[in-house]
């Protein structure tokens, strides 16, 4: 008895802390455990800050909320609780010790091993439990707590003083205008694209695909094309300041006019009426681009929607990773990740953009209620065009960053989307290092790619055309190209160049119009996208007050995003570059349109045939669960931006990858195609030509081609609603 009453005694010294210490030890344990881990990551990362446009007070108001607002808003609730009962309240504080002890644990478990949710969690709760045990009887436990204290005075030290965010943060100097003369003023329209391989737009012979890019074309008839452009940065927050200043690539500062001064804003900032729009960049300084700080969104509005983003980037952090398969992808936006009240139906929040790893991690908000079919960022500089490229009395400098043919390719090349961000092939880069898609999925790929392309040949053939509207086409300097590539080659990185990617990573679109030029040239020299600013300035008659990068012809060096630049020949890029024209061509014909870019899969040849001429086997067996809500009620809108029916995807119970399916629309075999192990499931995804539509109800059947040349028939699969 004497040994049980000493516990008791020891039990009792140990008191309850006081309302300030309980509240403290919350602070501690939820900094720890929840804020930590995202302002590592936002620290590491500023680039997710500049892309959104969010201020140093914003950044600062979202960091102290968040590690003081909910340990307050706890301690409020425990002295409400004391009034009633001070065990009531210490129960309270126990219950939530125990939940953040169990998210600390479930962190560091996520950090070691990947097994399955239900493991992870019983593994976590357990320990957490255990901790809060000893929290409540354990003096060391206690004593410990007190220590930890301090956890969030340094976890903001770091995050405002020693991580990447502080350049953030901190004061930075103004950046003015250079004061340069300019002999030759013209207006200037410049358009970068973003993940654009010019060997996309190539047949075999090196031209342009007239058949698909007829706007393309057109520019390499008035402008000089460089045929042979390399960029020097495989990420967008690398390679456009590299552009846009003339000088290497440096992927140790941010996409900021603080880090850069020197730019091509503010070499013509002094001369020119600017308007830019940036939806990655901070390139063109608040003074220069008036218009554009009139346009940020409001303090409250833009630290809301940082809230609301970033609840959805904490989820990804703390979950295990078999639970965030159905959040939204994070790896490929920094914008927009929660739906909206109203979404779309089918979920289609907003269109995603991958930008790559950590320090590359970067992306645009994409809206679904775009009014210009090039997309916001298309719609917001045509926006700030005046008539005849004049306002003020000055020329203008209209810039725009236009994300396209980014990944995840979702639109057909007349603008109309089909698809919801990256669901087809988000599995087959993980943590977007790797393209793992082989066989039918990546040529599903290809094809959606290309596709994409088209409508970024649609978005110049508007620019275009509004530029000859305006008055401004003929007496312009008119620059389109694109930050860097992108590769569809199996089992090799998709973004970071590397020895067997490089030709499609590395090579990109360059056209430079001269004012008044009317006759194009094809230019086979080794260009640097670094000398885009110098030959502009050289049209201009500017002299570049600052150093300029010296282009090597001889070999081509791209800075990735971590590890050592990738220096590769010159003719070993091209052969490459060379290589993926002719695998595209394999696939949908050399010099062809359209209809062979959606004509893919085996059984190609039944397209256009009834599928009442082919043997009806009966049911195959199989269940399909089509994406599409209602899909024997498939609704078509002709001019529609968005229309889910053309893209005919779902997933398969019962069904092997390499299964041979086709769809029939109205009764007519549209496109054909193939299943595929999406990594989680066995799906199909097939593209519709929009000739098979009508306007209005569709009758879509989804069937399984069982056998070869005249013995084939069609097993139907199961669809919802079948009896």
């Amino acid at each position: 008895m004497a040994g049980l009453n000493d516990a008791e005694d020891k039990r009792e010294d140990l008191s309850r802390p006081g309302l300030v210490m309980s509240g403290l030890h919350l602070a501690a344990l939820w900094s720890l455990a929840v804020l930590q881990p995202l302002l590592n990551l936002l620290g590491s990362t500023p680039e997710f800050f500049v892309a959104r446009d969010n201020t140093p007070g914003q950044i600062t108001a979202f960091v102290l909320l968040a590690t003081i607002l909910p340990p307050l808003v706890a301690i409020l609730i425990e002295a409400l609780l004391k009034l009633v009962s001070d065990t009531a309240r210490w129960a309270f504080q126990l219950a939530l010790v125990g939940l953040l002890f169990s998210t600390l644990c479930l962190v560091f478990l996520k950090s070691l091993v990947d097994f399955p949710a239900p493991l992870m969690f019983a593994f976590a709760i357990a320990a957490g439990v255990l901790l809060t045990m000893a929290y409540d009887r354990a003096r060391f436990m206690r004593s410990l707590t007190d220590i930890l204290v301090v956890a969030p005075l340094v976890i903001l030290f770091t995050f405002f003083v020693l991580s990447d965010s502080s350049r953030l943060t901190l004061s930075a100097p103004d950046v003015e205008p250079v004061q340069a003369a300019v002999a030759q003023p013209a207006p200037v329209v410049m358009v970068i694209f973003d993940e654009f391989p010019v060997g996309s737009l190539m047949t075999t012979s090196g031209e342009i695909n007239k058949r698909r890019y007829p706007s393309f074309t057109e520019l390499a008839d008035t402008s000089d094309w460089y045929q042979n452009t390399t960029t020097d940065a495989s990420y967008t927050t690398v390679a456009i300041p590299s552009i846009m200043t003339g000088e290497s690539a440096d992927r140790s500062s941010l996409p900021t006019a603080t880090d850069h001064p020197d730019n091509l804003f503010t070499l013509l900032g002094a001369s020119y009426d600017v308007h830019a729009v940036e939806p990655i960049t901070q390139l063109c300084p608040d003074d220069i681009c008036t218009d554009s700080v009139e346009e940020k969104e409001g303090f409250f509005d833009a630290l809301g929607s940082l809230v609301s983003d970033l609840e959805v980037v904490e989820k990804h952090l703390l979950l295990p990773k078999s639970m965030t398969k159905n959040l939204p992808d994070i790896s490929q936006t920094f914008g927009g990740f929660s739906p909206p009240p109203d979404a779309a139906p089918d979920g289609l929040a907003s269109r995603s953009v991958e930008r790559g790893l950590s320090r590359q991690w970067i992306d645009s908000r994409r809206r679904l209620d775009r009014s210009f079919d090039g997309g916001q960022e298309a719609e917001e500089m045509l926006a700030g065009l005046s008539p005849g490229g004049m306002k003020d009395g000055r020329p203008t400098l209209n810039f725009g960053h236009v994300e396209e043919p980014h990944y995840p390719w979702t639109d057909y090349p007349d603008g109309t989307g089909y698809g919801q961000a990256t669901e087809d092939f988000r599995s087959f880069i993980p943590d977007q290092i790797i393209w793992g898609a082989t066989g039918y999925a990546n040529d599903r790929a290809t094809q959606a790619h290309l596709l994409e392309v088209g409508y970024v040949d649609h978005i110049v053939g508007r620019i275009i055309e509004r530029l000859k509207a305006n008055g401004q086409w003929n007496k312009s300097l008119v620059v389109f190209t694109a930050d860097h590539g992108g590769s569809l080659t199996p089992n090799i990185a998709r973004r970071e160049a590397v020895a067997g990617n490089v030709g499609q990573v590395a090579t990109t679109p360059l056209f430079i119009k001269a004012p008044g030029q009317k006759v194009g040239r094809t230019i086979s020299t080794p260009t640097c996208s670094t000398e885009i600013l110098p030959k502009m300035a050289g049209i201009l008659g500017v002299d570049v007050p600052w150093k300029e990068a010296k282009c090597d012809r001889d070999t081509v060096t791209v800075e990735n995003g971590t590890g050592a630049a990738l220096v590769t020949p010159f003719k070993t890029v091209m052969a490459q570059r060379q290589r993926e024209i002719e695998r595209i061509a394999a696939l949908f014909g050399d010099e062809t349109g359209w209809d062979s870019v959606l004509r893919l899969g085996p059984n190609d040849d039944l397209i256009g045939s009834p599928s009442g001429s082919l043997t009806l086997a009966g049911n195959s067996g199989i269940s399909a669960s089509p994406d599409q809500s209602g899909a024997r009620l498939n609704v078509y809108q002709p001019g529609a931006e968005y229309n889910g029916i053309l893209r005919q995807r779902g997933t398969l119970d019962g069904a092997k990858s390499g299964m041979p399916v086709a769809v029939s629309v109205n009764g007519t075999i549209a496109a054909t195609g193939e299943t595929f192990d999406s990594g989680t499931d066995v799906v199909y995804s097939v593209l519709l030509p929009q000739w098979a539509l009508r306007k209005g109800v569709n009758d879509i059947s989804i069937y399984e081609v069982d056998g070869t040349g005249a013995g084939r028939s069609l097993k139907q699969l199961q669809l919802p609603g079948d009896q």
